[in-house]
């Protein structure tokens, strides 16, 4: 089943825990992209193999990049205001993205982790609006609930 990404909330907390989640939605997002989850292939083939033999190695969270209208001091836009203080301090923080949109019409699927802010870049032009892309990695993986 498909879901619709207008209306998706992303949260961030500069805590690590996902219970301070509410006062931090990052307003005006664009869109989105990530988690990135990966592990790496270890090739353990030698001299008496047939064929390549590999292991999987550790799970990586990867990262999420995150697409918005800039607006960092509006009131409402506390979320664009806490990744700048976490990128600015290297502490980690805690993000929730709900899936299927606002709590009306949410699926109930989420996904949770912590990470840490590595990038944020603003960006304007002649006759356009002024926009953010900020990069989170993931640190220790991510939930994916059900």
């Amino acid at each position: 089943m498909a879901y619709e990404s207008q209306g998706i909330p992303f949260y961030w907390s500069t805590t690590t825990s996902n219970t301070t989640l509410d006062a931090g939605r990052v307003g005006d997002l664009i869109g989105f992209s990530g988690p990135s989850q990966s592990a790496n292939v270890i090739d353990i083939t030698n001299l008496d193999s047939t064929a390549k033999e590999k292991l999987v190695g550790v799970y990586d969270g990867g990262q999420i990049t995150l697409n918005l209208n800039w607006a960092a001091s509006h009131a409402t836009y506390l979320g664009q205001l806490k990744l700048q203080e976490c990128l600015r301090a290297r502490t980690k923080g805690c993000f929730l993205i709900e899936l299927g949109g606002t709590a009306a019409a949410s699926t109930g699927k989420t996904v949770i982790g912590k990470g840490y802010v590595t990038g944020l870049n603003i960006t304007g032009s002649v006759d356009n609006k002024v926009a953010g892309d900020v990069t989170i990695a993931i640190t220790g993986g991510v939930s994916l609930s059900t």
